[in-house]
């Protein structure tokens, strides 16, 4: 076998290194299109969730679209520092799943009650949504609004999050309601 590989040129060795790198390349792009197309389609559906509200606000009037976006901007700062403590959710869940722990679902478990605990801090931050911008010059009637707005979004987003990171670590992107392997 040594006499065949010497008696190609060099150039066909590589050729065929090439050939098998870029098999290799297509079979891990293709699975990662499979465990990243569901979390595509979740994103789209949530920015056309967002943009059908912002098209219902608009409506009421530019008051509302104001309070809206305000109290979106202002929960957006909670919100990223609750996502960045969930998430060691996915490579916890992702350790545990590749070894075959029974520990994967602990991780979900755990993220969900973190997700809980940072959800009070959030409402707190909630309950002074308005005198927070208020403090900021913003319109008292804008003010009053977007606190109204900041009291849907607190707890539900966090446990999506912490669903959203265990899925996808344990390549369930698909649905919560899979059967686990």
């Amino acid at each position: 076998m040594d006499k065949i590989i010497e008696a190609q040129p060099v150039s066909v060795l590589r050729q065929g290194t090439r050939r098998a790198a870029g098999q290799h390349f297509t079979i891990e792009l293709n699975e990662t299109v499979k465990l990243a197309w569901p979390m595509v389609l979740t994103q789209l559906a949530q920015v056309a969730m967002m943009t059908t509200d912002l098209a219902f606000i608009g409506h009421i009037g530019p008051e509302a679209l104001a309070a809206a976006a305000l109290a979106v901007t202002l929960y957006l700062v909670s919100f990223t520092f609750g996502a960045g403590l969930l998430a060691p959710i996915a490579p916890l869940a992702a350790q545990a799943y590749g070894v075959g722990n029974l520990l994967v679902q602990r991780a979900l478990c755990t993220g969900l009650w973190a997700a809980l605990l940072l959800s009070f801090p959030i409402i707190a931050f909630a309950f002074r949504g308005e005198q927070i911008l208020l403090a900021f010059g913003q319109a008292p009637d804008v003010a009053r609004l977007a606190h109204q707005y900041l009291f849907g979004l607190a707890m539900p987003a966090l446990w999506l999050q912490a669903i959203r990171n265990f899925m996808g670590a344990v390549g369930r992107s698909r649905s919560c309601g899979s059967h686990w392997p």
